[in-house]
């Protein structure tokens, strides 16, 4: 895993909070700076939400164990629908813009479904250094059923430049320093130490949810 900026660590205040969660995992557990951080000012999430909770999840297909934890969050917000919504977004640096444009040029040609399947290919890190070659992309693309031509003029276009930009505006936003990087709320943010089981991440989850309604007096 890579770690960008471990000074955006410093924005976070530190709390424990002892509470049991509904599913008999003790909350007590759950520690500031492990489990979850806590922006010391809330990010505007720029959305309307409609009285839901936003859980926002940052990737990015030179990842490990995103695949997973995209299945977890899907899983997590369908189950609970009524009151959760759910976004994905590419991480995406000055130097380094991959991820962003793949993913928002594969949303372009209609093929979410491909950009799913690159992210479970590329959790091997052989296949992503391979794949993340333009030239090998576009081979493994043609194999998907997606026009190598039609992509690489989607890939340069201004309309791809453009989110490529604004990828990069989010993730210096919301201080993401590493991958997967998944944002609650705008207020509290969960990372790989959470994120590596169904169970465990569900009742964190259902933790800070509730957390929020009672915050938010909902």
């Amino acid at each position: 895993m890579k770690v960008w900026h471990f000074f955006v660590l410093c924005c976070f205040s530190f709390r424990v909070f002892a509470v049991e969660s509904s599913d008999g995992i003790d909350a007590a557990k759950f520690e500031e700076g492990k489990d979850y951080f806590t922006y010391d000012k809330p990010i505007d999430t720029e959305e309307k939400l409609d009285g839901k909770i936003i859980i926002q999840s940052f990737f990015d297909y030179d990842c490990r164990n995103c695949s997973s934890v995209q299945d977890i969050l899907e899983l997590y917000a369908q189950i609970n629908a009524s009151h959760v919504l759910y976004r994905e977004y590419p991480i995406a640096l000055e130097n380094n813009e991959f991820s962003a444009r793949t993913f928002y040029t594969l949303q372009a040609v209609g093929r979410n479904d491909v950009s799913d399947k690159l992210m479970f290919e590329t959790m091997d890190a052989e296949q992503f250094a391979q794949l993340s070659q333009f030239s090998h992309l576009l081979v493994w693309l043609e194999k998907q059923g997606v026009d190598g031509q039609t992509f690489k003029e989607m890939y340069l276009s201004p309309e791809i430049n453009e989110t490529a930009q604004q990828s990069i505006e989010m993730t210096e936003k919301y201080g993401v320093f590493t991958y997967p990087y998944v944002v609650i709320n705008g207020k509290y943010v969960l990372t790989s130490s959470t994120l590596y089981s169904d169970d465990y991440t569900f009742a964190v989850l259902d933790f800070l949810t509730k957390k929020i309604a009672v915050e938010e007096k909902w």
